[in-house]
């Protein structure tokens, strides 16, 4: 599509909410925002945003325990180069 015909959708504003006041990655979203602003590069996350700690929280409360890893692109390598 053009940009004009996504502009005429209102993607800019959508984008603008989820990025920024919607988001509940909280430093991620500050983050993002200071990038857009100064025109920088956005940065991936670090760490895992608020929803994903509450499901955690949850299933924990139900006796449920959740493995979960944040790969980093030095462990991938790793892990392809050694098989």
């Amino acid at each position: 599509m053009e940009v004009w015909a996504l502009e005429g959708f209102g993607v800019a504003h959508i984008l603008q909410e989820m990025l920024t006041y919607k988001s509940d990655h909280i430093r991620a979203r500050q983050e993002v925002l200071g990038a857009t602003i100064i025109g920088g590069r956005v940065p991936n996350p670090e760490d895992a945003p608020e929803s994903f700690r509450l499901l955690v929280r949850e299933l924990r409360s139900l006796a449920l325990e959740l493995n979960h890893f944040l790969l980093k692109k030095k462990t991938r390598n790793f892990a392809n180069n050694a098989g």
